[in-house]
């Protein structure tokens, strides 16, 4: 079953390579997760990576080496949140389009900013990637995605002997059914 999963996706759009996680993979992850929330996640801002840690709690993880061709979900995995309230989020394609023309601020060429005032004081959340695909894998269950840190990033790299341009990573945690 686990081959049929991954096989499900290596046939992905946009995704190169994966492997199935080893534990002290996973647990080396979560280390360097750990640290990047305290420091500057995403090179941001302290925070939480809610993606990856589901990703990583689940019984079965998957990296995957992702191109240009991945198809990210236009908003929302990347959040600024101020007392419960998203202030500010990433946005892409259409829906970025639209709020540049709104007359949004925009920072970085993909995060906009609802409320800018309270931003300093705000926490980073970095939510699991809600992707079509996501409820199509065979044998799987509890499909979680998540988006690591650029430490984390570098280190699936490593352990795949993969690294270029245009190249990312995400994480892919579930159950079997």
């Amino acid at each position: 079953m686990i081959e049929k999963i991954i096989e499900f996706i290596s046939k992905i759009k946009g995704i190169e390579d994966v492997i199935l996680l080893k534990e002290e993979q996973k647990n080396e992850i979560m280390k360097i997760e750990e640290k990047a929330e305290k420091s500057m996640l995403m090179g941001l801002m302290p925070g939480i990576n809610q993606g990856v840690r589901e990703a990583i709690s689940r019984k079965f993880t998957i990296a995957a080496i992702t191109n240009n061709d991945f198809e990210w979900p236009e908003k929302g995995t990347v959040k600024f949140v101020f007392e419960g309230k998203i202030i500010g989020e990433d946005v892409r394609g259409k829906e970025l389009e639209k709020l540049k023309k709104e007359g949004k601020k925009i920072i970085g060429d993909v995060f906009v900013l609802y409320d800018e005032k309270n931003l300093r004081k705000a926490k980073l959340i970095v939510s699991p990637l809600e992707v079509p695909w996501i409820k199509e894998i065979p044998y799987a269950k509890n499909v979680v995605i998540g988006s690591p840190s650029p430490p984390t990033d570098l280190y699936i790299k490593k352990i795949m002997n993969k690294d270029g341009e245009g190249k990312g990573t995400i994480l892919i945690g579930f159950e079997k059914e």
